[in-house]
């Protein structure tokens, strides 16, 4: 998947059971692109953490739908698109309570924030057609070119 290779495009069903499916794939496709096994294992942290936000709060974990991921290398970058037909994000928090989620013992709510930490830029975005679209992106280790990492 080098930089100069069309982009990866499949189509995953929205369950929890393919969570593992996502992460390995956007793993391979982040060490394939450069990124070092650490940060190739984040990559696919963030982009699980956005695997589950469609199926959990888009699709409110009913069957039948689906999750169309992208992996689109720039020269810079490595974007990653989770586009769906579900429901949009009504709630961004811009940053986290982390005491306050401590002190109510709340579960959830930190996959935002936590993709966020991970990535370099984190948008969901929505076309006038409904059509929802997590983006992430990680910036590129300058020393890096595809294909040198270890597939581990």
């Amino acid at each position: 998947m080098g930089r100069d290779r069309a982009p990866l495009e499949i189509d995953v069903p929205a369950t929890c059971e393919c969570l593992s499916l996502v992460h390995e794939a956007t793993r391979r496709a982040a060490i394939a692109e450069g990124f070092d096994p650490s940060a190739a294992e984040e990559i696919a942290v963030a982009v699980g953490e956005a695997m589950t936000n469609v199926v959990e709060h888009a699709y409110h974990g009913k069957p039948g739908h689906a999750v169309r991921l992208r992996f689109l290398p720039g020269p810079d970058t490595l974007r990653i698109e989770l586009e769906h037909r579900g429901a949009a994000p009504t709630n961004l928090p811009a940053g986290v309570d982390l005491g306050r989620l401590a002190r109510e013992r709340r579960r959830g709510g930190l996959g935002v924030h936590l993709m966020r930490r991970l990535m370099d830029h984190v948008v969901h975005e929505e076309s006038a057609a409904g059509v929802g679209c997590w983006v992430l992106e990680r910036n590129r280790p300058r020393s890096s070119s595809p294909g040198s990492g270890s597939e581990s």
